[in-house]
């Protein structure tokens, strides 16, 4: 499993702030879907993310718009 910080492009986290995947390799442009319905596009994967986000489990942030 997979714990993903989101982020809009401003930087603001985005309510969910998280998404759990069991998939490890996504890239720029992909679409997923949380358990709202609601579909995102991933515009930047960040793998450098703060000790904070460490600590919390998370493995990468996805900066994301609405799909």
């Amino acid at each position: 499993m997979f714990k993903v910080f989101l982020v809009d492009e401003e930087d603001d986290v985005h309510d969910p702030a998280g998404f759990i995947t069991t998939v490890p390799t996504w890239t720029v442009d992909e679409t997923f879907s949380i358990g709202s319905g609601e579909s995102f596009r991933i515009l930047e994967i960040k793998t450098e993310i703060a000790d904070e986000l460490l600590d919390a489990g998370f493995n990468g942030v996805f900066v994301v718009e609405p799909a």
